[in-house]
């Protein structure tokens, strides 16, 4: 819930979702996004703006430069260039409100279910230190959120560029919905789509990394085929490129995506009319369902050593057995509840491995171990340590230099 409206993600009954979903399914499509250039250079700028953050030889927190990455993408792409934030290059609040967030992952649960014990803990913490963090960031993240999307909304030049609010906006003024999007409802839909892209693809990326760190050989293949494209007038290969010309890079997302998904959210649906039989038994109407993302892609019998970072497993397949590892690989959920922002995040995972490891490999620092990287029950499912410290080191013709 969103400012009292419930968005797309958070829409449980079959029908209502399928409305709401029509709202913003064309904005996202892979058609929309990648066809459109300004989309590809701002979220390269952003990937490089990443990599000029990487001292070459020095400790880097992955995980909040990954973050910082994925909200300059999505505030762009929702809010428009003039009220993008710039996170990755700037010290600014944002950065801090996304600590904050990442926090409150360990407190959420517990003041769901113990609100007035929180809001008395963080009284507490409030008297004994303004310094201490106490959790509020459930009440920042949304205000900040809201002070940018009136900020946006009252732009002379809201309708000439492709943005979330502008779709909304005019789908709000076609008579043929009936009033059933109102600013109320924009702004908790804006709310759902930053929320939701900053924390996934700072997930995601963060263990891709880490993934890659302790697998380097993976790492030297991905470079290797990156070399082999041809270069833009910036030095690095287009997207296009990289999305259907470097297997290995696909293989590692593929598998980092079924060890690591980006959310242990319930996925609540809602049973329809007349109910339904799942695995041989009767599940009756309106009943509340959920499933495990982990136990479909840790199933032995899909995938052999599911504990083990495989990426081989996408590639030395046949045809039949392609179809069924991939059946079952469901990180961005599936048919009518498919994830929409899926071709926005394939372009900013692409685009970032890209550009770090074009020309840098990446090496482990006593700072994270598996320890700190397990991944919690949390609902972004964020590392332990709620940081990834590696260490970049420039290459050149694949040898370390310095």
């Amino acid at each position: 819930m969103g400012y009292e409206r419930r968005p797309i993600f958070a829409t449980k009954p079959c029908e209502d979702h399928r409305i709401k979903r029509k709202y913003t399914s064309s904005f996202y499509q892979a058609k929309t996004i990648y066809k459109l250039p300004e989309i590809e250079e701002h979220v390269k700028s952003r990937s490089l703006a990443v990599l000029n953050q990487v001292p070459n030889g020095e400790d880097v927190d992955v995980f909040s430069l990954t973050s910082w990455y994925a909200l300059d993408n999505i505030t762009f792409l929702v809010f428009g260039p003039s009220h993008g934030t710039h996170a990755v290059d700037l010290v600014c609040t944002e950065r801090g409100i996304l600590e904050g967030l990442k926090c409150q992952q360990f407190v959420g649960p517990l003041r769901y279910r113990c609100p007035r014990l929180c809001n008395y803990a963080s009284f507490l913490l409030q008297r004994v230190s303004s310094r201490l963090w106490y959790p509020s960031e459930d009440e920042e993240f949304p205000t900040w959120c809201q002070m940018k999307f009136f900020a946006a909304l009252k732009d002379p030049q809201l309708h000439e560029s492709h943005y979330l609010i502008r779709h909304l906006w005019e789908l709000k003024e076609d008579d043929a919905h009936d009033g059933s999007i109102d600013v109320a409802y924009m702004a908790a839909e804006v709310l759902d789509n930053i929320d939701a892209a900053e924390a996934t693809i700072a997930v995601t990326a963060t263990y891709l990394i880490w993934k890659l760190t302790e697998a380097p050989e993976w790492q030297d293949t991905i470079r290797r085929e990156l070399s082999a494209l041809p270069k833009q007038d910036d030095g690095y290969p287009s997207f296009a490129d990289i999305d259907t010309r470097v297997p290995s890079l696909e293989a590692c997302l593929r598998e980092l995506y079924r060890m690591h998904p980006s959310s242990s959210g319930k996925n609540e649906r809602v049973v329809p009319l007349g109910g339904r039989t799942l695995a041989g038994v009767f599940v009756t109407e309106h009943t509340i369902v959920t499933s495990s993302v982990l136990a479909l892609h840790y199933d032995r019998e899909v995938y052999s050593d599911p504990d083990r970072f495989l990426p081989r497993r996408w590639i030395d397949r046949s045809e039949e057995q392609r179809k069924v590892v991939d059946a079952q690989l469901i990180p961005f959920a599936y048919g009518g509840r498919i994830c929409l922002g899926k071709a926005l995040a394939t372009m900013e995972l692409k685009l970032l491995i890209a550009s770090l490891y074009l020309e840098h490999e990446s090496v482990a620092t006593l700072v994270t171990n598996a320890e700190s990287m397990k991944q919690c029950s949390t609902h972004d499912a964020v590392p332990r340590g709620l940081k990834c410290v590696v260490r970049f080191k420039k290459m050149k013709d694949n040898v370390v230099m310095g």
